[in-house]
C-alpha cells in the first residue's frame, strides 16, 4: 500500500475560511504489481522474483564459464605433460635402437653367409635391417585431443623402437656366435689335418733323421696339439 497527499480547506471557528492544509490519506497499489507476502510478511512487487531468477542464472553461467576454463586448462597441461614423457620415450629408444644400428649391427652387417657356420642368421639379420623407423612427429597439437592423439602415436613409435632393437640385437647375436662357431669349427678341421701330417711324419721319420731332437720336439708339438683340439679358442688352435 502507499499514500497520497491531498489538499483541504476548513471554516475558522471566527468566522472566515482557514488556511489550507495537506493531509495523507492511503491508497491501494494495483493488485495485478503485487506477489504474495514474503518471510517478513511484507508484499513484493510480481516482477522482482523473476528478475531475482535471471540474476542468479547470469551468475551460474559466470561460474560454469570459469569452471570450464579451469578444467580445460588442467586437461591441456595434463595432456602436455603426458605427450612430453611419451616423446622422451621415443627419443631414449631411438638413440639405443640407432646406436645399435650404427655400431655393432653395422659390424655384424659385413660377415658373408660362408663365414658363419648357420647363414640363415645372416639371412636373418638382413630382414632386420631392412625395418623402416617410424617418423618422428613430436607433440605439435595445441589442444588437449590432439595432444592425447600424439601421445599415443608416440607411445606406439617407443615400443617400435625398444621391440625391434631387441630383435636387432638377437639377430646380431646369433651372426656373431655363428662366426666364431665356424671359426672354431675350421680351426679344429686345420688342426686335425695338421695333427694327422704331423703323426704320419713323426712315424715315417723314425730312424731317417741325423738328430733324433727334431723329432722329440715334433712328438711334443703333437702333445700340446691334442691338448687343445677340444678347446674353445679358436686363436690357440691356430
Amino acid at each position: 500500500m502507499t499514500t497520497n497527499t491531498k489538499t483541504v480547506a476548513f471554516v475558522n471557528l471566527k468566522g472566515g475560511v482557514g488556511k489550507t492544509t495537506s493531509a495523507i490519506e492511503p491508497f491501494e497499489t494495483p493488485a495485478e504489481n503485487i506477489t504474495g507476502p514474503g518471510k517478513d510478511g511484507r508484499k513484493r512487487p510480481k516482477w522482482l522474483p523473476p528478475l531475482i531468477a535471471a540474476v542468479c542464472a547470469v551468475l551460474l553461467f559466470a561460474v560454469g564459464i570459469i569452471g570450464w576454463n579451469a578444467y580445460s586448462g588442467a586437461k591441456l597441461a595434463e595432456a602436455k605433460e603426458a605427450c612430453a614423457a611419451a616423446a622422451d620415450a621415443v627419443r631414449s629408444n631411438a638413440n639405443e635402437y640407432n646406436a645399435l644400428l650404427n655400431g655393432d649391427a653395422a659390424d655384424a652387417a659385413a660377415v658373408k653367409a660362408e663365414q658363419v657356420k648357420d647363414s640363415k642368421t645372416v639371412e636373418s639379420l638382413g630382414r632386420e635391417l631392412k625395418a623402416m623407423a617410424p617418423e618422428y612427429e613430436g607433440c605439435v597439437a595445441e589442444d588437449a585431443q590432439g595432444l592425447d592423439a600424439a601421445t599415443v602415436k608416440l607411445t606406439e613409435q617407443a615400443d617400435w623402437y625398444e621391440t625391434h632393437e631387441k630383435s636387432l640385437s638377437k639377430a646380431v647375436r646369433a651372426v656373431t656366435e655363428s662366426k666364431a662357431a665356424k671359426r672354431l669349427e675350421t680351426a679344429k678341421t686345420n688342426l686335425t689335418a695338421k695333427l694327422d701330417e704331423a703323426s704320419k711324419l713323426l712315424a715315417d721319420s723314425d730312424g731317417k733323421v741325423a738328430d733324433n731332437a727334431t723329432r722329440d720336439a715334433l712328438s711334443n708339438a703333437i702333445d700340446a696339439a691334442n691338448g687343445l683340439k677340444d678347446g674353445n679358442d679358436p686363436a690357440k688352435i691356430d
